[in-house]
């Protein structure tokens, strides 16, 4: 029996399915939709790690038998290219931003093609395309006309070396990711979305759908629907009066 090159018959199918667009999501066709998504990769490393396969395996098997069982699926894949982990990357490794983005995304794309994933490349989506951000920037004017975008000062994980706001996940035992500088925490003003305003449509939206218990528990914990709690004591009348006097410079009253 002739021992299976995987290199050779893997490189012939992913071209095939390449070129017949095979995964490619249709538009206005009569079969049900189905819509499959991961998170996109930050491009923020020279190529990707165990926890991207490992993930978008998962899905893609629901795709593939999505697909096999009629439906019409759209999963896409894109680049969160935007914000510090890419910052990051860049100041480490002393490249500018745009080429180390365009960089490590042309490598995160020939892995992810070589893995042999179903993901829809003609959608692919890339964060740092005006023709992408224009929507997320379209987005915030509409959240700033209803009310819903606000400033408001608030204290935040503040790095005195970087001059930078730092999310939760970027402190590592009190020290900032990047360059180990103790964090600080200062007040600040910053944009803030009103999604409280909403908490409760997305806690009760939750029994809705057919999510596994344990990511409800997590979803709900992450909405923070939060009603609060008034409590009266009662006093009794103890009867009698108390009486304090400062005591004097020797220490007696």
């Amino acid at each position: 029996m002739k021992s299976y090159d995987h290199k050779k018959i893997e490189k012939h199918w992913q071209t095939f399915w390449d070129r017949k667009g095979t995964f490619h999501a249709k538009d206005n066709s009569p079969k049900p939709k189905y819509y499959s998504l991961v998170e996109f990769p930050y491009p923020s490393g020279a190529g990707l790690h165990i926890g991207h396969p490992r993930s978008y395996t998962g899905m893609d098997i629901i795709s593939r038998k999505k697909r096999m069982e009629g439906y019409n699926v759209l999963y896409p894949i894109g680049w969160d290219a935007f914000g510090l982990p890419t910052e990051n990357y860049a100041i480490k490794t002393g490249q500018d931003p745009r080429v180390v983005t365009k960089k490590n995304t042309d490598t995160f794309r020939k892995q992810l093609k070589s893995i042999g994933f179903s993901f829809d490349w003609s959608r692919e989506v890339n964060t740092t395309d005006p023709k992408y951000y224009k929507w997320t920037q379209w987005i915030f004017l509409q959240f700033l006309k209803k009310g819903l975008a606000y400033k408001a000062k608030i204290a935040i994980n503040w790095c005195p070396k970087d001059k930078t706001g730092l999310a939760n996940e970027e402190v590592v035992n009190g020290c900032c990711e990047r360059c180990g500088t103790p964090v600080e925490k200062r007040e600040k003003e910053q944009w803030m979305l009103a999604i409280t305003k909403y908490a409760e449509r997305l806690d009760k939206d939750l029994d809705t759908v057919d999510y596994l218990p344990q990511i409800k528990l997590a979803q709900r914990n992450w909405i923070g629907k939060s009603e609060g709690a008034e409590i009266e004591f009662e006093i009794p009348d103890v009867g009698r009066l108390v009486s304090y006097r400062r005591p004097t410079a020797g220490g007696k009253l």
